[in-house]
């Protein structure tokens, strides 16, 4: 914007007149810089302020972009494979969803009469395009570690600060982490539970579908962690979070609600219990962390956040309330604008 000489002139006149107290700035309070001493640091040093508005929408908007895309890919890839290999009929998405389920078009899925007693590490054979895509996840977080190692500044770009301004470290955190253990426990985990979620009712060995599931669920744990500084607990508001355990809590408790009869080992428990019993020891477990704390630094909140996330997503059925009209959606808007 450019000033004219006048409009400086005025601006000079108007400083001169104006007494120098009125216009310096007030001195904030700094912490003390002796090591030992016992004075108290100022509020805003000890519990800075947390955004909640922002952090929530741009969640909210890049999850359902996420979601959407993965969904308009999914269908743009069906479409064409539909016109290449089924030739009766109109291209609709109706008749695309007939030549899935009928095992016409490449991708379809048979469920497994005896999978939900298999233990977690035994279908990675059947996850057709979804084990690409839990290939590709474990791929990322490795190289995000990776990252993260050979440069210092990059670990505060995979870290979210809730006090900071930057919201789009809601999503990278959930790719990096905070060890070499931290990252082999996520992975095991994810390699245990994955190709069976992958092959569940819900997911029917899409990749497309179990990316936009991960991506989602994992950045609204991240939400949920950023959320908990705010309310009930406020400590821990400079301190940096990270991990995919997350999203993997949410693949857990997917899992756990699609195969109810598995059995699964709790750490510290005896024996094994079955997975939807086990699923509400973990989530009291997390959600005594995320309220009052167990004196660990754990991000309990985004780890309830993603369990209730990936159970609340196979109990409504979030494939037919949710994959599927997007699809749909994606389907009719690319069918118009004749992209397919």
């Amino acid at each position: 914007m450019l000033r004219s000489p006048l409009w400086r002139s005025a601006r000079c006149r108007i400083a001169a007149r104006t007494p120098r107290a009125s216009i310096s700035r007030p001195h904030l309070p700094r912490p003390a810089q002796h090591p030992y001493s016992t004075d108290p640091l100022p509020t805003y040093f000890t519990n800075p302020s947390v955004r909640v508005l922002g952090p929530t929408v741009w969640a909210l908007t890049v999850a359902s972009t996420i979601y959407m895309g993965c969904a308009t890919y999914e269908s743009y890839q069906d479409a064409q494979q539909f016109k290449s290999r089924v030739h009766d009929g109109p291209v609709t998405y109706d008749a695309i969803d007939a030549a899935k389920t009928s095992g016409r078009l490449a991708g379809s899925w048979q469920r497994r009469e005896d999978a939900s007693s298999e233990s977690p590490s035994t279908l990675w054979s059947g996850a057709s395009s979804a084990g690409t895509t839990l290939a590709a996840i474990g791929a990322l977080n490795i190289a995000a570690f990776g990252v993260q190692r050979l440069s210092p500044e990059a670990f505060m770009r995979f870290s979210h600060v809730p006090a900071s301004a930057r919201n789009f470290t809601l999503l990278t955190s959930a790719f990096g982490h905070g060890g070499v253990l931290h990252l082999a426990i996520n992975m095991y985990a994810l390699a245990n539970f994955g190709p069976p979620l992958a092959r569940s009712r819900t997911f029917e060995s899409s990749g497309s579908h179990l990316a936009a599931f991960y991506l989602s669920a994992g950045l609204l744990a991240s939400l949920s962690q950023h959320l908990n500084t705010v309310w009930p607990k406020k400590s821990g508001r400079g301190v940096p979070s990270l991990g995919a355990s997350g999203a993997i809590y949410a693949v857990l408790g997917a899992w756990a609600l699609s195969y109810p009869d598995s059995r699964i080992g709790i750490i510290l428990l005896p024996g094994s219990l079955p997975a939807n019993e086990a699923l509400y020891y973990i989530a009291a477990f997390e959600t005594w962390g995320a309220l009052i704390g167990w004196g660990i630094n754990f991000g309990h909140a985004a780890h309830l956040g993603g369990l209730l996330a990936g159970a609340a997503y196979v109990q409504f059925d979030g494939k037919n309330r949710l994959w599927k009209p997007a699809k749909r959606l994606a389907f009719d808007q690319m069918k118009r604008l004749n992209v397919i």
